[in-house]
């Protein structure tokens, strides 16, 4: 079979698509829709649109030499047009011509790729679906609970090396005195934990600091007591000798502490005032000051009628501060300043040491204890707002000068609670006493105790079918006895 030179390239160039096409057709459909983007072809090229024969057709030397010459005008005009429509018209399979053959984002369903956002676009990263940003949220929040874990664990960790350092108590919990109760007292103190607090002096004698705190397990509420050091009650001997114990003494509320130490002060709350009072902690003036220190100062009011006694009191405290430094490793001479006048201001430690010992001529003991209070209330809510760095150095300067009989768990409920915390009453008591003389000693008598324990369990526990005990109604008439005041003397 003979052809003609026309024929014969045409039959070469199709060869060599036909070859191109067995190694990548791909290749060879993307070229030639780079060549031809209309589709429109006459050369009958593999892949193009339209085309019905992918190899194309034969065409007679007398056919393809008429088309060409009597239709070119023709073709050139449908080509343009042919490419033109191609342009403006979509392709009905969605993918744009000319585009990459692996390029699946044309498919239904997938939509259109998400524009870049400035951020991501000048950092070359593709923005994070809603899906990816919640599983980031969620790893930081974990990173962050894992975070206050590990400073949780640290910081009893902390606390559990440092707790040994605390002056342990010398007497068990069976050892405390606590009267006969009815079983409907007994309930009524059910659901609130009572604390007794002693401040020793330097030489850990005498308790010129006796507190209850009383704090409602379920509503954080605190209720803070102050007994009156020189408050006339039975004092109870804390004696081996038989024939020591059911001796009657009376003297001061502090005495008990002075002759009878911390199981002596608590076994006179309890005798006294109907409590069954078993925890208690004693701290000393030393350990006071490091706190207020560490907790940058309280913010006192010092009226001008104590002026003339409160830098008095800061040079006694500073030299009594002198001697508890060299009365033990670790602990450096404190320094202070004496206050140049009246106001508002901030009080370092030993200042305020010295604000709270302060007694005559600003209120006597009433007064003392409500500074005292106020003193223990700014400590507390100024607690409750420090970082975990200070309250660990608060444990490590305090433990040293705490004796008590909480043991580390009770340490641990109490300040995991702390947070919650919150004074709602603080008081003297009694409620009613007048200032006189028994014997040698100046005291303040109870106006009817019997009275004011019973106006004391209300506060305390909201029993307001309270009923004094035995014990308590014989402390009050033998008062009454010894001093010749009762509650008929009562002014209000």
């Amino acid at each position: 079979m003979k052809y003609r030179d026309d024929e014969y390239g045409y039959e070469n160039r199709r060869r060599e698509a036909d070859q191109r096409r067995r190694v990548r057709p791909d290749v060879e459909m993307t070229s030639q829709r780079r060549r031809n983007p209309a589709g429109a072809g006459t050369s009958g090229s593999y892949g193009t649109r339209g085309t019905a024969d992918p190899y194309g057709a034969r065409r007679t030397a007398q056919s393809a030499s008429g088309a060409r010459n009597t239709s070119a005008s023709r073709n050139t005009g449908t080509r343009a047009r042919n490419a033109s429509a191609a342009r403006t018209s979509a392709p009905a399979s969605g993918r744009r011509i000319g585009a990459d053959p692996y390029d699946r984002s044309y498919q239904a369903g997938r939509g259109k790729r998400p524009a870049a956002s400035k951020e991501a676009a000048g950092k070359g990263k593709r923005p994070l679906s809603a899906k990816a940003k919640k599983k980031r949220r969620i790893r930081r929040i974990l990173f962050a609970v894992e975070g206050i874990l590990l400073l949780l664990v640290l910081g009893g960790l902390f606390v559990i090396s440092k707790w040994d350092k605390r002056q342990k108590s010398t007497f068990a919990k069976k050892d405390i005195y606590v009267n006969e109760l009815p079983e409907n007292t007994i309930q009524s103190m059910e659901g609130y934990r009572t604390i007794a607090i002693f401040g020793a002096d330097e030489e850990g004698s005498h308790s010129d600091v006796i507190m209850i705190a009383n704090i409602d397990n379920k509503t954080g509420e605190v209720t803070l007591t102050s007994v009156l050091r020189d408050t006339y009650w039975n004092v109870p001997v804390i004696s081996d000798k038989i024939e020591d114990k059911n001796e009657e003494k009376y003297a001061k509320a502090n005495n008990a502490y002075h002759t009878g130490g911390d199981l002596g002060a608590l076994n006179a709350l309890n005798k006294n005032l109907d409590l069954n009072i078993t925890e208690y902690v004693t701290v000393n003036w030393y350990a006071v000051s490091q706190v207020v220190d560490l907790l940058g100062g309280m913010e006192i009011d010092v009226p001008e009628s104590m002026m003339g006694e409160i830098n008095g009191y800061i040079t006694n405290t500073q030299q009594e501060a002198r001697s508890w430094a060299e009365g033990g490793p670790g602990k450096g001479e404190k320094g202070t300043t004496q206050i140049k006048g009246p106001g508002l201001q901030t009080l370092d430690g030993l200042q305020t040491v010295a604000y709270c010992r302060i007694r005559h001529g600003n209120g006597g003991d009433d007064g003392r204890t409500q500074r005292q209070r106020e003193v223990v209330n700014q400590i507390l809510e100024k607690a409750k707002k420090q970082d975990i760095g200070t309250l660990l150095n608060m444990c490590d300067a305090v433990l040293p000068e705490v004796r008590t009989n909480l043991e580390l768990d009770d340490v641990v409920s109490l300040a995991s609670g702390v947070g919650n915390y919150k004074m709602v009453a603080q008081f003297p008591f009694p409620y009613h006493q007048v200032d006189a003389l028994v014997g040698p000693a100046s005291v303040k008598v109870p106006l009817g105790l019997a009275d004011d324990v019973a106006q004391l369990h209300l506060d305390l526990f909201k029993d307001d079918k309270y009923e004094p005990s035995a014990t308590v109604q014989q402390i009050s008439d033998k008062i009454e006895d010894l001093t010749g005041y009762s509650a008929e003397d009562r002014t209000d």
